[in-house]
């Protein structure tokens, strides 16, 4: 029975040995985006991945037993000096055993990680370049687009300058109002004088017929 369970391990092993080749070879980038498509909506792909996990759990299990015989088998060997031949071979037969389950089961586990770390981060990739391309492109090239790019800074140079002679105009305007009404203040100011001075005089008038 423990066997049979390390011989499926061994086969999860392979197959994922086979599926981090296969991400990491070069191939067109359609194939890739493809690939990934289809592991990430498949059914057959998405019951592949449940069944993984669920077998993961297992080899947790069994990687923690592993881990512990191997101490156990450890441990007995520390404690017992004397034996014959075929104790000393049984045990070595039984740390042998120990030590090559927890190397199939850790490295069964340590790879599975890091293929989930490499098929998302391959996914991330074709997504941004899939973003990329079907991203209008604002820079084109040719004299065709070279005359329209050109046409267009005409054009915006034609409104900048109406702009500048707009506020020109303005400036200039401000620059009569601000002169009309300088000459409006002092033509108050004059009239207003005039008449404080003929104020005056009316009033010394005034006075003058009273002490007659």
């Amino acid at each position: 029975m423990a066997t049979l369970q390390y011989t499926g391990i061994f086969a999860l092993l392979l197959s994922e040995v086979f599926v981090f080749v296969l991400l990491i070879l070069p191939m067109p980038l359609r194939w890739k985006r493809a690939m990934v498509t289809w592991s990430s909506t498949s059914v057959i792909a998405q019951r592949i991945l449940y069944g993984v996990r669920i077998a993961f759990g297992f080899i947790l299990l069994l990687f923690a037993d592993a881990v512990m015989r191997l101490r156990k088998v450890q441990e007995d060997k520390s404690k017992t000096r004397l034996m014959d031949d075929h104790a000393l071979c049984q045990q070595k037969v039984q740390q042998f055993y120990a030590q090559r389950n927890t190397y199939l089961t850790g490295i069964t586990m340590f790879l599975g990680l890091i293929l989930i770390s490499t098929h998302s981060l391959i996914s991330q990739i074709v997504a941004n370049n899939g973003n990329a391309s079907s991203a209008p492109r604002v820079v084109t090239s040719g004299p065709g687009s070279s005359k329209a790019e050109a046409e267009r800074l005409k054009g915006q140079l034609a409104d900048a300058n109406k702009e500048i002679e707009e506020l020109k105009r303005k400036d200039r305007d401000m620059e009569t109002l601000k002169k009309q009404a300088d000459s409006s203040h002092k033509e108050y100011m004059r009239l207003a004088d005039e008449c404080e001075r003929l104020q005056k005089l009316v009033d010394s008038n005034n006075e003058s017929k009273k002490d007659a």
